[in-house]
């Protein structure tokens, strides 16, 4: 390989593998440019072909399937290439400059820094994930060598080589060897591939497109999608806005390069979208006609512009305005009260009407305290608007108003003033509103637990309310699923986005009948969703516990559902996701407790693996959604099982289920998943009981710290933003004290020491064997990092 390399040199040669199959594009003919003759200064020589880039790879990962359109309208294929001993042969025509890539796959089973060794006889760069590693930019002898190295994570990486020719006397065959290893410092060697079937990776995660807001046009023929993605290896952010055709999902039109563009929403009438150009901290607010393209201005440069609603007939725009207070010169602040903590506390926001085509535009709201408005009547007449204020006499320490508005004469009427009210809108016929609240909203009518048992108002209920009555009908007092979000198109049927378990789900309501149907989803989860004005349209995002996310679009009149297309379908079309498997167990309680199990891609029952147990143990189940955060097909993919359950306290199992979070803070929760980790491992031979980890993040990470005070069957811990007092959390934390309101309801430090003292992880850490690792925000104002 090398004929005068030293005797520590040719053993570590010897240990390289030669890349003996490969995938070769090319040649490729590409002739200088025009007068490149004229001027030796700018002439373009083999070097400078080298680096000009003649195809893009920062997205490339080639098959044998594989085609490339070349500029003369020709499609060259992808082919494979056997090396021999002296490299692989590129067979070439000689009378214009020619380029060739060549590619093969790396994969590695941990962390390894891999030695390249490259030969060739023309110029050439070797590429490991779009890095350069090796290169050479004039020809040479076949003897040599030219070295570099790269680091790489777990799991499988394209080297790409990229060579060029240019015509000359007496040419030597076009050759190209490459060679690689591990070195001595490594037990194992990477295996070199043409399967490009990978396992997951990070940058599946950071990179793939993900889909932001979803509007349906009024009359549901199309939506619109805000579409963002990371490209690597920069890391650098994108996005743009697609309107696709709901009945088959084409694509109509892509709106791109609007600076500042955003908030986009569907005009009531005609081919229209609304949309919010900012700059700095103002907000133009303009109308583009999608048939002419012509654009209108309805209010510009509105100073702390915050957000905006159409009427009903599209005659005109509520808009509202926060405005920030003045700078404080005095360096001092005397706060409040405890809201007062937060930085936008003090923000005001206020509502303005503007007449569309623009004209005539009017303040509608003032006064000492913050509103919004959560619905327009259907006549256009009235506003449903909202206020809250700070009230530390009751909990959680915050009254909101429901009010009407009479946009005529500006007289308002307090229709309920009450706790945890989370949204509102006007029935079809304006003579009812639709209300998404906690069970204890309106006193005992929406709680569904036995008696002296405080619920948990964090598992949302849907009631209809009478503006007239003042009184409100609990529809899902008697349904477990906890409520989203809902929608009330037209006629007596409405819609709710339910959390069901681990499942997000979409139920039909019949305000007539009061009976619910489940409408079936081609996915676990139901995410982002925008329904159409005028007909019962509904378009979302949806994923699988191991599919990535994709577009759905369901006709809720007849209950059809169908798939769009996907926007991450090219990114994961190589990528090998393995299998996931419930996996319930029935408690020392009584009660069933719901989990899952993910297993990794090359899963074999024969050896065994290492575990990580997932939970959250807060007030809300992890879904099953793909990706996020705490990616278990990610942790999975590293040849990790991992074990996901979802202990006593959780929403979308009942109200009574979900009330086991109030006042327990890890009681219960924590015997659950130590009972639940022994039992998986009972049943599951396959799991290293030895080589078991827990994992949560905020309560999940309070969840871990109290864990491992009480057992020592985890090999190792991760506490991401946890608690580690509950009262330091509840007196310094900006939000602890509004969450123990539900969590520990009626509950403070000095009349509930066996909480607040007994069950912080603190007061136990001296009973703590298990290695810790703790994650946490330098900012953050919920879980101080005083916590951990």
């Amino acid at each position: 390989f090398a004929a005068e390399k030293s005797s520590s040199d040719e053993a570590d040669a010897k240990e390289k593998i030669q890349i003996e199959k490969w995938l070769i594009l090319g040649p490729i003919e590409t002739p200088f440019p025009a007068f490149n003759d004229e001027d030796d200064e700018s002439k373009m020589d083999t070097g400078q072909l080298l680096g000009y880039e003649h195809l893009n790879i920062k997205n490339l990962w080639p098959t044998a399937e594989d085609k490339i359109n070349l500029t003369d309208g020709a499609i060259m294929p992808w082919r494979s290439a056997t090396a021999g001993t002296s490299g692989v042969f590129i067979a070439s025509g000689l009378d214009m400059p020619q380029v060739a890539y060549l590619a093969a796959y790396i994969e590695v089973p941990r962390w390894m820094k891999i030695k390249v060794d490259a030969r060739g006889t023309f110029p050439f760069e070797v590429f490991i994930n779009c890095e350069s590693v090796v290169k050479r930019e004039k020809s040479g002898q076949l003897d040599d060598v030219e070295s570099g190295e790269a680091k790489l994570e777990i799991g499988k990486h394209l080297l790409l080589v990229k060579t060029v020719l240019t015509p000359g006397d007496s040419l030597p065959d076009w050759r190209l060897d490459v060679r690689v290893g591990a070195g001595k410092d490594f037990e194992c060697d990477p295996v070199v591939t043409l399967d490009p079937i990978r396992s997951m990776t990070i940058g599946d995660i950071l990179n793939d497109p993900s889909v932001g807001g979803v509007q349906v046009s009024p009359d549901g023929r199309y939506f619109l999608l805000t579409i963002s993605r990371r490209t690597p290896p920069e890391g650098k952010s994108e996005s743009w806005v697609e309107i696709r055709r709901t009945k088959d999902g084409k694509l109509y039109k892509t709106l791109q390069d609007l600076s500042g563009a955003g908030s986009w929403q569907w005009a009531p009438t005609g081919n229209r979208l609304s949309y919010v150009a900012r700059k700095d901290d103002a907000g133009t607010l303009r109308i583009l006609d999608l048939d002419t393209a012509g654009i209108e201005t309805i209010v510009e440069n509105i100073k702390d512009f915050s957000g905006y609603s159409w009427s009903p007939d599209g005659t005109y725009i509520v808009y509202s305005v926060e405005k920030k207070p003045e700078k404080d010169k005095t360096g001092v602040k005397r706060l409040r009260g405890p809201y007062d903590r937060r930085h936008s506390e003090r923000n005001k926001s206020s509502l303005y009407l503007a007449s569309v085509p623009a004209g005539i535009s009017r303040r509608l709201t003032a006064g000492e305290y913050s509103t919004w408005m959560y619905s327009i009547h259907p006549d256009g007449r009235q506003l449903l608007i909202g206020r809250s204020y700070e009230d530390l006499l009751e909990r959680p320490y915050g009254q909101t108003e429901m009010i009407l508005l009479d946009l005529e004469t500006q007289k308002t009427e307090l229709l309920f003033k009450g706790r945890w009210l989370q949204g509102a809108q006007w029935s079809p016929d304006g003579n009812k509103i639709l209300v998404t609240a906690g069970p204890s909203t309106f006193g005992e009518v929406g709680k569904d637990v036995p008696e002296g048992v405080i619920p948990n108002d964090y598992d949302t209920q849907a009631y209809i309310f009478d503006p007239k009555t003042k009184e409100a009908d609990p529809i899902t007092k008697n349904f477990d699923p906890a409520v989203m979000s809902v929608y009330w198109p037209t006629g007596r049927d409405l819609y709710i986005v339910a959390q069901e378990t681990e499942y997000t789900s979409l139920y039909k309501y019949d305000t007539g009948e009061g009976s619910y149907k489940k409408i079936e989803l081609p996915c676990d989860v139901l995410s982002r969703r925008g329904a159409a004005r005028n007909k019962p349209v509904l378009v979302f995002s949806g994923c699988g516990v191991n599919e990535p996310w994709r577009v759905y679009t369901a006709d809720m009149k007849g209950d059809k559902v169908k798939m769009l297309f996907e926007p991450a379908k090219d990114e994961f079309e190589h990528v090998r996701i393995g299998r996931v498997e419930d996996w319930n167990f029935t408690a020392s309680s009584g009660k069933e407790i719901v989990g899952r199990i993910y297993y990794p891609p090359g899963f074999n029952s024969s050896t065994t693996w290492p575990c990580i147990v997932y939970y959250y143990g807060g007030t809300s189940p992890v879904n099953r959604a793909f990706g996020g955060r705490y990616p278990k097909n990610l942790w999975a993919a590293n040849n990790y099982v991992i074990y996901v359950l979802q202990p006593s306290g959780a929403t979308g199992f009942g109200q009574e289920f979900s009330a086991k979070h109030v006042n327990d803070w890890g009681k219960i929760t924590a015997g659950e998943i130590i009972e639940g980790t022994q039992k998986f491992l009972e049943a599951h031979s396959f799991v290293d009981p030895k080589r078991v980890g827990c994992i949560g993040a905020s309560y999940g990470g309070f969840m871990t710290q109290l864990l491992i005070t009480k057992t020592d069957i985890f090999a190792a811990s991760v506490s991401h933003a946890g608690i580690s007092s509950i009262m330091s959390y509840w007196g310094e934390g900006y939000w602890g004290y509004l969450y123990n309101a539900v969590s520990a309801a009626e509950s403070f430090p000095w009349n509930r020491p066996d909480i607040y003292v007994d069950q912080s992880p603190l007061n136990a850490a001296d009973k703590i064997n298990t290695p810790l690792l703790l994650l946490h925000g330098t900012a953050d104002t919920n879980v101080p990092p005083g916590e951990s």
